[in-house]
Order: C-alpha cells, then structure tokens, then sequence
C-alpha cells in the first residue's frame, strides 16, 4: 500500500469530525478534494473505512482499527520530529573523540563542564598516543581531536587550546637537584624513561636533542604517562612530561622539576579535525565549547 501521510491526516481529521465538511474546513481543503482522498485510500486498503448514512459518517469497525494505527503513525512521527530537533539542538547525540595521552586529564575536566551542558549527550572517548590519533581522524574513526602540534601538510583545520610546557622530572633527593642548572650534554648522559615512538612528547624531546647533535646514551620506553611518573619516583631514569601531568606530584615533593637548559620546551595543545569531513553537530558544538572555554578563561 502506497498510503501517503497526507492520506492518514485527512483520514484521522475525518474520523475525529465524522464530517467531511468539518475535516476540509479544519484543514483547508475543499470537500471534493478530502472526498477523493478519502475513496483513493480505502480504494488501497480495499475495504470500507466510512458508512455513508444520508449526510451522517460513521467509521466502519475496520475504520475504527485502522483510525487506531494512523494517530500511532502520527504520533510516531511527531515524536521522530522532536528528536530530530533536538539532534538540531544538539541535545543528543554521540561525540567519537581521541586525545593524545598528555591531555587526558584535561580532557577528562572539559568532557566532565561539556556534559553538565550536555547531559544527553554521549562521548566515545580514546587516550592514545600522536600517532594513532592522526590515523584515527585519517581513517574518519573520531569525528575530532586534542593533541600536540598537527601536521602541517594535512586536510586539518585546528585552533589552539593550552600552551602546554614539557619539563624534565626526577624523584626526590637525585644528584641533579642539587645543580642550580644543568647542561643539555650533562642531561644526555643520563638514563631516561621516555615515551614510546608515536608520541608527541618523545619527538619533542628528540627534536631537541637532534638540534643540539645530541643523543641519549640510556633510556626505558613507557607507554604512558603515569608509568612514567611511577618509575621516575622509583628511582628508574629521569623523565620529560607536560607540566600539566605532574602538578600534584611537584606539589606533594614526591618528584622534582629540574632545571635544564632549554626547558622548558613550550609546546601548545590543540583542537583538531578534518576539513573534507562533515562535522556532525555534536562535535561542532564540543569544538566551539572547548575554544570559548580557552577564550573565557583568558579574560
């Protein structure tokens, strides 16, 4: 059956009036033309819909069942129509996002103010490392991204969020607490415990040290931040992190900033995606919401 919505209204303003008169009036229609729709429809259900007694309707039982199935229907898609609204509205939805791993607690702060804006709204949320965070917004697997630095030569647009300096870290009491400052030769003696290939942190610290024709002579890779700071306080190597990671740990003395020569590296976080990629709104909206939080935040 090819029954049209414009059918089931008429239909539905007929059987609430029991008059055809009054159904055209109410939807400014002509008699004939409510007349005609009503015959085409129960010409597809094959099946009476009205009695005709004189000038009085009545609906046929049939009719009745059928009447039943049209406000379902109706209701139905006025209920559609709310939600999509609302995904207008952007009061729902589901927000892919993947964060480097040195943003993941500010990460965790901003979703946490987003969703009290935001309650319906749901957020796949992914802590990995630089790499695969730019494969995931290549791949169209995260609709955006928080990260370092992007690349330059990619279809990205992206707006600063954080000025995100990177410090050298050891624990309590290591020899180099002692030095007012120490030289970035003297550092790369050291043994280190440093990010795993990937991360944005790493080729930082990498870079650096490549500029200044220097290379570590002794390293442990870790693939996270909070192993990182486990084994520096356990004495394991030294560590090169974002300041924003070891606040609580600088402040209960369970780990040292050392003074370094160019540290520390200033490094910025970003807000990233796609330009070829439709954002979805929900994302626009997060995207907006993470760059206002930034500008209030500044004033």
């Amino acid at each position: 059956m090819n029954i049209t919505l414009r059918q089931i209204n008429i239909f539905v303003e007929v059987a609430k009036n029991l008059s055809i008169t009054k159904a055209a009036n109410a939807l400014f229609l002509t008699q004939p033309a409510v007349s005609m729709q009503i015959k085409q429809l129960e010409g597809m259900v094959d099946i009476p819909l009205l009695n005709h007694l004189g000038k009085k309707l009545t609906l046929t039982q049939a009719g009745e069942e059928f009447l039943k199935f049209c406000i379902r229907i109706k209701n139905e898609l006025f209920d559609a129509k709310e939600l999509m609204q609302e995904f207008k509205g952007v009061k729902r939805g589901t927000l892919n996002l993947s964060v480097a791993s040195t943003l993941s607690h500010f990460a965790v702060q901003t979703i946490k103010l987003f969703l009290i804006q935001h309650p319906k709204i749901k957020i796949q949320f992914e802590v990995t490392n630089r790499n695969t965070v730019l494969n995931n917004l290549k791949n169209s697997t995260t609709d955006i991204v928080m990260m370092g630095k992007p690349p330059l030569d990619q279809d990205l647009e992206f707006s600063v969020i954080k000025e995100n300096p990177l410090i050298v870290i050891a624990p309590k009491g290591h020899d180099l607490t002692k030095n007012k400052r120490t030289s970035l030769k003297d550092l790369s003696q050291q043994t280190f415990v440093i990010r795993e290939e990937g991360s944005g942190t790493r080729l930082a610290f990498k870079t650096l040290l490549d500029v200044n024709h220097l290379t570590l002579t002794d390293y442990m890779t870790i693939n996270n931040n909070e192993s990182i700071k486990l084994c520096v306080s356990a004495g394991l190597g030294l560590g090169v992190v974002s300041i924003h990671t070891v606040k609580e740990e600088l402040a209960s003395g369970t780990l040292v900033e050392l003074s370094v020569e160019d540290f520390p590296i200033i490094k910025k976080w970003y807000i990233v995606n796609r330009k070829s990629y439709h954002l979805p709104a929900v994302a626009k909206v997060f995207r907006d919401f993470v760059i206002n939080q930034i500008l209030f935040r500044a004033h």
